[in-house]
């Protein structure tokens, strides 16, 4: 007969706390309320300092370490920060509770150590996908960047792999639950022979995999936003996040302000050709004051962006996730690419035009378009959405799938 614990439970999400001051909290916000409403308290844990070779990780992340003094964005107030110095401190912190953790880390080399902890320490995970997003076309490697490209693919996609094994043979954790908007990986796993025996027998990294509808449709079931065609609606991509540098390096300065001079210019087009004043959104990642110099014509905002996507008569973008919201909503989409972009960058910024099947557009080549025939081709390709809107958000016509989540963790790992 199995003894019952005396430890309280408790949630929590893992995670650094790079990613949660630079607005993880404020993507997810609609789960993370139902979450503070439906928990007393959750904690937050930094994994900077638990990570294998955490000094190396911060140099190949280019992240500076952060402390319990963090502005964490559209943080509630019964979230608490617990930031590990090291495995003692996590152990210690661990020793009178149980622990189910929203994972937000990967399954990277510099992980390793992290997800042996949380294994040791016999921590359960679960994962929650329910941005609608398709995932990306993968990363290729680039001569000039080459020693950039080894060290990624080598943190990326072969620990990937090892990760899942380790994890099999019962020395890292798996995921519990992933919950998953996202109807195709089911399907894919079940028409696979290899992939179902493999997921039934629970060889996956997800023992089990959920699907829920995505934040998208739970946040425009449940809020009633105002919909108009007043603006053309830019969601900006910085060319020198923290994503792209590890692949490529930092572009200089000279390149960036000649990308954003193309970009104004073909903004400038769009706003006179169409006749709507144009705004710029940017992730909450961003800085707000660097971004307004390369706008100086044009208001530029964030924390906006949905109520802005529902305002739009016309979004470009260049990669951004918040475009789901666009395609759910049928608006006019145009993707983006410059010339001072790496290969990468670009397909990235082409895949999701391509897979959902909306205009592709270079800011300097096809800078002389045609007014009536650009028109013409955004408004046909809106018939074109439903298969992504069926697929990424809509599994379950009618129900919340935030309030499934929160409802699922609660009957499975929190029940007395």
């Amino acid at each position: 007969m199995t003894e019952k614990s005396d430890k309280k439970k408790y949630l929590g999400i893992i995670s650094s706390f790079v990613n949660l001051k630079n607005g993880n909290l404020q993507i997810h916000k609609n789960l993370i309320d139902i979450i503070s409403k439906s928990f007393e308290s959750v904690y937050l844990i930094n994994d900077q300092h638990l990570r294998l070779l955490p000094d190396l990780a911060k140099r190949v992340y280019f992240e500076e370490y952060e402390n319990e003094d963090v502005e964490i964005p559209f943080k509630p107030n019964n979230f608490y920060l617990f930031n590990p110095k090291n495995s003692r401190e996590f152990k210690s912190f661990c020793e009178n509770k149980e622990l189910v953790l929203i994972n937000n880390i990967g399954k990277h080399f510099f992980d390793l150590k992290t997800l042996y902890l949380l294994k040791k320490n016999k921590v359960k995970l679960i994962q929650i996908m329910n941005l609608g997003v398709m995932k990306s076309d993968y990363e290729r490697p680039l001569i000039r960047y080459f020693k950039n490209y080894l060290i990624f693919h080598f943190n990326q996609t072969i620990f990937k792999k090892i990760t899942v094994f380790l994890s099999n043979i019962k020395i890292l954790p798996k995921i519990e639950i992933r919950f998953l908007s996202d109807k195709t990986v089911l399907e894919s796993i079940f028409k696979n022979k290899v992939k179902k025996f493999l997921y039934l027998n629970k060889f996956l990294y997800p023992k089990e995999i959920i699907e829920v509808n995505s934040r998208t449709y739970d946040i425009f079931s449940k809020e009633k936003f105002e919909l108009s065609e007043d603006y053309i609606v830019h969601l900006d991509a910085g060319l020198n996040i923290r994503h792209e540098k590890q692949l490529r390096g930092e572009l200089s300065n000279d390149l960036v302000i000649k990308h954003y001079e193309k970009l104004n210019k073909f903004l400038k087009k769009l706003s006179f050709e169409f006749g709507k004043k144009v705004i710029i959104t940017i992730h909450p990642a961003y800085d707000l004051i660097e971004h307004k110099k390369y706008f100086s014509d044009y208001e530029v905002v964030k924390f906006k962006t949905r109520e802005l996507i529902s305002k739009a008569f016309l979004v470009t973008h260049f990669d951004s996730s918040a475009v789901t919201d666009a395609i759910f909503l049928k608006k006019r989409l145009m993707s983006f690419e410059s010339n001072y972009m790496s290969t990468n960058e670009r397909i990235h910024s082409r895949y999701s035009s391509t897979k959902v099947g909306y205009l592709h557009q270079n800011i300097e080549s096809d800078y002389n378009f045609d007014k009536k025939n650009i028109l013409k081709e955004l408004d046909s390709n809106i018939k074109n959405y439903n298969d992504y809107i069926s697929k990424f958000h809509i599994i379950n016509p009618g129900e919340n799938g935030a309030e499934k989540i929160v409802r699922i963790i609660k009957d499975r790992f929190f029940k007395k």
